[in-house]
């Protein structure tokens, strides 16, 4: 009977911790922009900055925000992911690695 109380409650211990890390400032890696949007949020969150707030740095509606955020970002423009960046003052940089076939 407390299996489901018990999944609920690690799984609580493990967002409160990925919560903890974004605000210190630790974040996950990109790999061929991959998790582009969940890094986009993990600044947000770090800046301590509130949909609304990113909304108005950005000169857009809150709205553009919550919907771009509760679609990972899907679609984004590098224009835009760079506009975002700014806005957050962070920067990503990246290695290009050629795979041979």
């Amino acid at each position: 009977m407390l299996d489901p109380v018990t999944s609920f409650h690690r799984q609580l211990v493990e967002e409160i911790e990925a919560y903890e890390r974004l605000q210190s400032g630790e974040f996950p890696a990109l790999v061929n922009l991959n998790g582009l949007g969940d890094l986009l949020v993990a600044l947000r969150i770090h800046r301590g900055l509130s949909q609304r707030q990113l909304a108005e740095l950005l000169g857009s509606h809150e709205s553009q925000v919550s919907r771009d955020e509760r679609n990972d970002y899907h679609g984004i423009t590098v224009a835009r992911a760079s506009r975002i960046l700014e806005v957050l003052g962070a920067s990503v940089s990246s290695q290009v690695v050629a795979v041979r076939s």
